[in-house]
């Protein structure tokens, strides 16, 4: 598997039950798209009384065609109870965690050839939207004040 591009943990929260099903929709689409390669997928709730139960994708009906393929791929076992146990500490009650581990397929290519050169990825961080729009919002209030 020495050609892969690089690879995010990203752990996403969602009030209720389960995932969005646009959300779900949305994901199935970019993984389909090879934007992304879900690389290994669990979704852990916690009810309002704070009990917590652990779901595989297949048992997510919106999630079974992603779920198969990652078995068919077999890299599922990457991530294990552990993680989930270490989630399921801080989620809030009456929410879902989806926690995916993906590959950036987009950048898979780049990133054969920074090893080949001999580098590596030293960091790399996600900025979150909220902070986008806070930028852009401040930028915009300073363009106007610099408006005659």
């Amino acid at each position: 598997m020495t050609d892969i591009g690089p690879v995010d943990l990203i752990i996403l929260s969602f009030p209720g039950d389960q995932p969005p099903v646009g959300f779900l929709k949305a994901l199935q689409d970019v993984e389909q798209r090879q934007d992304v390669r879900i690389l290994d997928a669990f979704v852990v709730t916690k009810d309002a009384q704070g009990t917590v139960e652990r779901t595989e994708l297949m048992d997510i009906a919106d999630l079974r065609d992603i779920a198969a393929d990652i078995v068919a791929r077999r890299a599922i076992g990457l991530m294990g109870v552990q993680d989930a146990d270490e989630i399921a500490e801080v989620m809030e009650a009456g929410s879902t965690v989806l926690a995916l581990l993906v590959e950036n397929v987009w950048a898979r290519q780049a990133a054969v050839e920074v090893r080949r050169a001999g580098g590596r990825l030293l960091a790399t961080v996600r900025i979150p939207y909220e902070q986008i729009v806070a930028a852009e919002a401040d930028l915009a209030d300073v363009a106007a004040s610099r408006q005659p």
